[in-house]
């Protein structure tokens, strides 16, 4: 099954890097690993996805199956071109950029939009926009009234979606905190600006009490909230990152008119799949499980659908940094998500026409529906 001519709707990616220092076999090698542990990187040579992804990029650009040949390839196209090649090759037509991981060193959305042949819109992660709140404001009443402000009309200005990373800072278990209690934190983390000239949002009752400052006002705007759960960053605990910490805001009234993208999920595909099968606003996303598990691609699309509808799944890329990244990952999804629908339907679960309509779906469709973008 060839689901090539599918276009993706990558609702869930990140900026890609400047054109700088060349990037050499072992710096490409780390961009498919979540570790940041130095002495993994020997041992990446020997990964699954790594060495599928440097066959697959060598057949794409012809050259050798090799990383010497690969990093050589790259370096013979201007960046911004070749980022171009890969994203027309991957069939990527709309991407949602979740802007909040990113540096000096990452293109603007405005840039990326002048060299991609793709639709972009932005998400806003919660966490950097309150960390760069704290920095800027020289009071909590200031940082509140700056930060209920940012929040304002997001639609308007390109925003599809808000993010949170609450699973990186202490995990999916979200208390409700007065103001009095977020309050008290700030002098100290205004005292992290003064000496480090940054801050790091981990202190949970501010996160708790603007991550809900930011909930209530995607519900009235109906925008989608994107969660991070599971796997990550080697920061996050795993424990903690599980989608089922997240049942109270699911239930919570106050919060129907907004709807729940779980990002991830391994190794929480199931749970996440549960609730996006009880709950009619919880969508449940396997991005960067494509493509970072490798061959687990086609489980875990059957893991989500045992319980979740097939309008209840999402696929993206979680691409970052480099191109290579989203073609792989546009690839492995159609790959795995091809492989999955031809085993259910020769188990009888599916008929040819319901096959043909659940990829639309799953690759383009939900998403154009759920982040409301004409399709």
């Amino acid at each position: 099954m060839d689901l090539s001519a599918i276009p993706l709707f990558d609702h869930h990616c990140h900026a890609l890097r400047r054109s700088g220092a060349v990037l050499d076999g072992p710096a490409l090698r780390r961009h498919f690993s979540e570790s940041a542990d130095p002495a993994m990187t020997p041992h990446l040579l020997h990964s699954l996805f790594y060495r599928r992804g440097l066959r697959d990029l060598a057949e794409l650009l012809g050259c050798a199956p090799t990383e010497e040949a690969l990093v050589a390839a790259r370096q013979r196209i201007a960046p911004e071109d070749y980022a171009g090649q890969l994203i027309t090759a991957a069939n990527i037509t709309v991407m949602a950029v979740d802007t909040g991981f990113r540096g000096a060193e990452n293109y603007t959305l405005d840039e990326q939009r002048a060299f991609l042949p793709c639709t972009i819109y932005e998400v806003l992660r919660l966490e950097t926009l309150a960390e760069e709140l704290i920095t800027a404001t020289t009071s909590f009443a200031q940082l509140e009234d700056a930060y209920r402000a940012a929040l304002t009309d997001l639609r308007s200005r390109g925003i599809v979606a808000l993010k949170s990373i609450a699973a990186y800072r202490g995990g999916l278990q979200v208390q409700a905190r007065s103001r009095a209690e977020a309050e008290a934190v700030y002098p100290a983390l205004k005292e992290a600006v003064r000496r480090d000239g940054r801050v790091r949002l981990s202190s949970r009752p501010l996160l708790e009490y603007v991550l809900r400052i930011g909930l209530e006002a995607a519900a009235v705007q109906e925008l989608p909230v994107q969660f991070h759960t599971g796997f990550g960053d080697a920061d996050a605990d795993l424990r903690s990152a599980n989608p089922l910490h997240l049942r109270p805001l699911l239930q919570d009234e106050a919060l129907r008119g907004m709807r729940f993208v779980l990002l991830h999920t391994y190794p929480y595909v199931r749970e996440a799949g549960y609730l996006a099968g009880i709950y009619s606003h919880v969508y449940a996303d396997l991005s960067l499980t494509i493509p970072f598990t490798a061959h687990g691609g086609v489980a875990a699309i059957r893991a989500a659908l045992e319980l979740a509808p097939t309008s209840k799944v999402l696929l993206a890329t979680d691409a970052f940094s480099i191109p290579e990244l989203f073609y792989l990952g546009a690839l492995y999804a159609r790959e795995g998500l091809a492989g999955a629908l031809q085993q259910l339907q020769a188990e009888g679960w599916l008929i040819a026409a319901e096959v043909e309509a659940a990829a639309q779906q799953m690759l383009y469709g939900n998403a154009a529906e759920l982040y409301g973008v004409e399709r």
